[in-house]
């Protein structure tokens, strides 16, 4: 019994420290639209916001995109806190979709995860910009389709 609370202390001090280090901003890459100044200059033309479309239906969104690349994954949030839309995609050129979540509609999350058995969603990339499109699951078990555009702010 006492052998097992030491590794709980001990384990709960490991995530507190990889919690700390992760937050510190050291090795990480992070954007955010919501924070890039906006230019008075006729020549400058700001990407548009991000799209979302789930079962042909478009989603009405914050015109806010975060983007950090961390340990080869790039990890997206889009929209408000209770937009509740978040992505993780291997990083690089030819990204695949890791995992989706899309909110709640209907009362139901729509999620993708890789590894459960669903076809894989295509992933387009240009640049900064990306394109998801394929199948998710609303709740357990109902099948949903999705698109989701954005762009990620270019770094400063």
């Amino acid at each position: 019994m006492r052998y097992g609370g030491i590794v709980m202390v001990g384990g709960a001090l490991s995530a507190a420290v990889c919690l700390v280090g992760c937050t510190s901003g050291g090795g990480l890459h992070h954007d955010s639209q919501a924070n890039t100044p906006l230019s008075s200059s006729a020549g400058d033309v700001q990407a548009a916001g991000p799209r979302v479309v789930v079962d042909g239906v478009v989603r009405s969104v914050e015109n806010r995109v975060e983007c950090v690349t961390a340990a080869d994954m790039t990890f997206v949030n889009i929209g408000s806190f209770s937009d509740g839309i978040a992505a993780t995609l291997a990083a690089g050129d030819n990204p695949t979709l890791q995992s989706l979540t899309l909110g709640v509609i209907d009362g139901h999350p729509v999620m993708y995860n890789s590894g459960h058995g669903a076809a894989e969603p295509k992933v387009t990339k240009s640049g900064q910009s990306y394109k998801i499109a394929g199948g998710a699951t609303a709740g357990l078990s109902t099948p949903a389709t999705f698109e989701l555009e954005f762009t990620c702010p270019v770094r400063r």
